[in-house]
């Protein structure tokens, strides 16, 4: 194939809907714009039966990033490993969901999900999994309603917010006024999201492309590219008022990790989360660095608590060689002790 054929074809394809969520999912539990769905897990081996899992993802993204094309689908991987697999599908927020809450959806939306869960799997208690801001919002969880939570798998979760990264440099008080935007748009544009981590790396959305050129004739390479920038393109907002609440309690106040954060006058402490913890950090992770995760190993209270360091960046976590030979199994291995 010519140079110019391989350009023209690699062009035919950018933008178009990728095969993406392609596991069979069944919807458990529905309220608002939330779904929770459920994966049909392979008969596990051996008597013990793991524990049910619910990925918990961030409130920014589309939950699909887990489940995102055949090969590089972490849901259709613990399912297949006999896991009882379940996760929550935020949906996409509208105008009448801009003063939802952070206690709404820890105390609500997340606990209804749990309750949910509970009752599908015919399980006391389950395995919160929370990706990025997702993994936030199940240490919230896990320190306010402890007893449905067998164990808490955290992949770059942001818990300490005293650092110099660059999201943590935008939103500081002296440079964003998180008021001013809410109060003007309700939920913030995704637009305006999405461009803030497009510009985290600006060079990268253009030699991203050469990348995309050098490896046209690797088919795996090209599909996983294509599925992930149709991703990070199908943006969505989230509530208004979550957004201000996190940015201003845990981004420039850092409340989280002093004990001071509170969801309907409870204070989130994390020392009373002490459900076994597995915590995934990514030894390059730009948007979540490894000190802001990997603070909760001094401060959650439990005493079973092991930390999974790997190379790559954030999404390596998700998509990654890294997450396919690393992360999935070495979660998969320790879902199954929880049983």
């Amino acid at each position: 194939m010519t140079q110019l054929a391989r350009v023209t074809r690699l062009l035919s394809r950018l933008g178009k809907k990728p095969n993406i969520a392609p596991t069979p999912a069944r919807v458990v539990h529905q309220e608002n714009k939330l779904r929770v769905l459920g994966y049909d897990a392979a008969k596990p081996k051996g008597r013990r039966r793991p524990p049910p899992v619910l990925i918990v993802n961030s409130l920014i993204n589309k939950y699909y990033i887990l489940d995102l094309t055949p090969g590089k689908s972490f849901v259709a991987y613990l399912s297949g490993q006999g896991i009882p697999t379940y996760m929550i599908d935020w949906g996409v927020p509208d105008a009448g969901d801009a003063r939802l809450t952070l206690a709404r959806h820890v105390n609500r939306y997340l606990h209804r999900a749990v309750e949910a869960v509970c009752a599908d799997a015919s399980a006391e208690r389950l395995i919160l999994l929370g990706y990025c801001m997702g993994g936030t919002l199940s240490l919230m969880y896990a320190a306010l309603h402890p007893a449905r939570v067998r164990g808490l798998v955290l992949l770059a979760t942001p818990v300490d917010f005293n650092n110099d990264a660059i999201l943590n440099l935008w939103t500081r008080r002296e440079y964003f006024d998180v008021d001013k935007l809410v109060d003007a748009f309700g939920n913030p544009p995704e637009q305006l999201l999405q461009s803030a981590f497009m510009m985290m790396k600006p060079t990268k959305n253009i030699t991203k492309y050469a990348d995309l050129l050098e490896n046209a004739d690797n088919e795996d390479f090209v599909e996983t590219f294509l599925a992930f920038d149709y991703w990070v393109n199908d943006v969505v907002s989230l509530p208004g008022e979550t957004f201000r609440q996190f940015v201003k309690w845990c981004y420039q106040e850092n409340q989280l990790v002093q004990g001071k954060l509170k969801l309907e006058g409870r204070a989130v402490r994390l020392e009373r989360v002490t459900a076994p913890l597995l915590n995934v950090v990514a030894n390059h992770d730009d948007v979540v660095p490894r000190a802001s995760s990997e603070a909760l190993m001094r401060l959650a209270g439990g005493r079973e608590k092991e930390l999974l360091a790997v190379n790559g960046g954030h999404h390596g976590l998700s998509i990654g060689k890294s997450a396919v030979e690393v992360v999935w199994p070495g979660i998969a291995r320790w879902v199954k002790r929880q049983g």
